[in-house]
């Protein structure tokens, strides 16, 4: 069981019988105490579970749940679609690649696809907690994660403060993959976290490519704190069903589309 299965199984099993010993859990899902551990604790700072000693109960009904990583406010075709990009996404991943992966529900099923392969020797630099959990075990991925404040959003926790591109500076990728909130034509990128657009520039002009990783429920939206134009990110992942006048700008400004 893959952790972001693993960690809604948590959720949901706890919802229905309200409490279990890590032990339980462990031999429910076949992880190991250690992984566990870590599932809870991701779980707990979104505030989804409770965690108790030895264990883990389920939030009280008059206290408010966050959404999550693995249970989100999202449709069912939209993680779908967000699904199909990601695994679009990972096959430009090859064995002895230096990649960095940002955060958000599309980059944590990345993560999944990147663990299920038999590709090795990739080093992953990421600022997505989520990221870390699911890709530590595997002995042929390294993965470095970058240091800052804990922030948690709708469906991600990442570390991310001004000294984190300080970290960068001397490091250069083979690929980058990251989402935004928003995709306009007239307004191009925009993300709502603006603490992450001194990360993002720096990762466009330190990467030998970029995919900008987008699923329909992304297009004709506008938020807070604009990124970049659509003709600044070189490679754009996509589902097959995006309108045609996203295409046609593309095609004129020989952006690369790969459709899932």
């Amino acid at each position: 069981m893959l952790a972001l299965e693993r960690q809604k199984f948590i959720v949901n099993y706890l919802n229905t019988n309200k409490i279990a010993s890590t032990k339980q859990l462990s031999e429910l899902t076949g992880a190991s105490l250690a992984t566990l551990r870590r599932d809870l604790h991701v779980l707990s700072q979104q505030g989804l579970i409770m965690k108790t000693h030895g264990g883990a109960q389920s939030v009280p009904s008059d206290i408010p749940a966050q959404s999550s990583l693995t249970v989100s406010a999202d449709s069912d075709s939209s993680i779908t679609d967000k699904d199909s990009i990601a695994k679009k996404a990972s096959q430009f991943i090859t064995s002895n690649d230096i990649i960095f992966i940002g955060a958000g529900i599309t980059c944590n099923l990345l993560c999944k696809y990147i663990n299920a392969s038999q590709k090795k020797d990739i080093t992953v630099v990421t600022t997505n907690i989520t990221a870390v959990v699911e890709l530590a075990s595997n002995p042929g991925i390294s993965v470095l994660v970058l240091g800052g404040n804990i922030h948690v959003g709708t469906n991600h926790i990442e570390t991310l403060d001004e000294y984190t591109v300080h970290t960068l500076e001397k490091l250069y990728f083979d690929k980058v993959f990251f989402t935004v909130d928003g995709v306009d034509l007239n307004y191009g990128y925009s993300i709502i976290n603006r603490a992450q657009l001194p990360l993002y520039n720096h990762l466009i002009t330190n990467s030998r490519q970029v995919y900008l990783l987008a699923n329909n429920a992304k297009f004709n939206k506008r938020t807070f704190t604009h990124l970049c134009d659509l003709d600044v990110i070189p490679n754009v992942i996509l589902n097959t069903s995006v309108e045609q006048n996203y295409l046609d700008y593309y095609r004129e400004h020989n952006i690369n589309v790969f459709t899932a």
